[in-house]
């Protein structure tokens, strides 16, 4: 659960850009969806090829006879429910088709997919673990631990047709399809995903590069860990992310952020070359320099700006926000400038 859910954070920011363009916007089901989505995926991971195998373990072969698990269960005896809930081959069975049904329901429910199609990627997805585990995970081991087994195969495609019949009940047909390139209301909700999606851009880029520079460094040229050049992680840690947040305002007008969330500043008062840089030190650029410095009182401060960005979300007009005020920006939906252009083309 804890790495479906960091993975879920660190492909936050596509998710979000990929929803906004194909969706138009995003909810909050959709984004506790996602996490769901997530943590699904490493499980089937983890209950499917965990743990692997030691040293010196035994291979195993293939079981391709169809309801052999039932032949199975009837060997155990059942006098009692008890009994019957004890059964090998009936716990197997049972947990198969459960670990399935939450992909049918989260194909049905996050993409819309038809029953049909729920339950053929469901029997797509356990043939491939069933050959990854046949395969040894694709030769990394020279055999098979985990037994191919055509019931499972069966059973779990089952699954998903349950998982995605259930969704029915939740997931309410579409009266009328939103076009997702018409523009919409600039919202505090959506001007706060957007200062999430910033601060994670800080966060998971300068993390990857100062991990990546660290382990080069360490593993490739062999430098003591001790002797690692602290100036240059942080300036790959910080300055970089900084770099590149700045670079990506002065080039749209957008932060990272905003260009998932499909926003964009608009100068109004003073010229842009002046209020893109103005809107970077009074937001983004000035929360990651604040964090990164460390002088008299830069605590208070960036705790300051922190509480002044967040209030002026909420009571600015039109959600601007405190930078692009400072700015002299308006903060509208960047699909406006599209459809502009497309009738001066026409």
């Amino acid at each position: 659960m804890v790495i479906g859910v960091l993975a879920a954070v660190a492909l936050l920011i596509p998710f979000i850009a990929i929803s906004y363009r194909r969706r138009g916007h995003i909810s909050a089901l959709w984004l506790l969806g996602w996490i769901a989505l997530a943590i699904y995926a490493m499980s089937l991971w983890t209950y499917t090829l965990m743990p692997l195998p030691q040293e010196g373990y035994r291979c195993v072969g293939m079981q391709l006879t169809p309801f052999a698990s039932v032949n199975d269960a009837r060997g155990f005896p059942h006098a009692t429910v008890g009994q019957i809930l004890r059964n090998p081959s009936v716990q197997q069975v049972a947990f198969n088709l459960i670990l399935f049904m939450p992909l049918g329901f989260l194909l049905r429910a996050m993409f819309r997919r038809e029953i049909v199609a729920a339950t053929l990627t469901g029997a797509a997805i356990s043939l491939f673990i069933e050959v990854t585990q046949k395969t040894g995970v694709w030769g990394l081991f020279p055999c098979a631990y985990r037994l191919f087994d055509v019931d499972d195969l069966m059973v779990n495609t089952l699954g998903a047709l349950i998982g995605s019949i259930v969704a029915l009940v939740f997931v309410r047909p579409r009266t009328s399809r939103i076009d997702p390139a018409q523009p919409r209301a600039v919202t505090a909700g959506r001007r706060l995903l957007g200062m999430l999606c910033d601060m994670l851009f800080l966060a998971l880029l300068g993390s990857l590069l100062a991990m990546g520079w660290a382990a080069w460094q360490r593993y490739i040229l062999h430098v003591p860990f001790e002797e690692l050049d602290q100036n240059i992680q942080t300036m790959l840690a910080l300055w970089v992310p900084l770099a590149v947040q700045l670079i990506w305002i002065m080039a749209s007008g957008q932060t990272v952020g905003e260009s998932a969330t499909l926003l964009r500043g608009r100068p109004t008062r003073i010229p842009a070359v002046l209020a893109r840089p103005l809107r970077f030190v009074a937001g983004i650029g000035g929360y990651g320099i604040l964090t990164g410095l460390d002088f008299p009182f830069s605590g208070l401060l960036l705790t300051g700006l922190v509480i002044v960005i967040l209030v002026m979300v909420w009571s600015s007009r039109n959600h601007r926000g405190f930078a692009a005020m400072v700015a002299g920006m308006e903060l509208e939906d960047a699909r406006i400038r599209v459809q502009a252009r497309g009738r001066i083309s026409a």
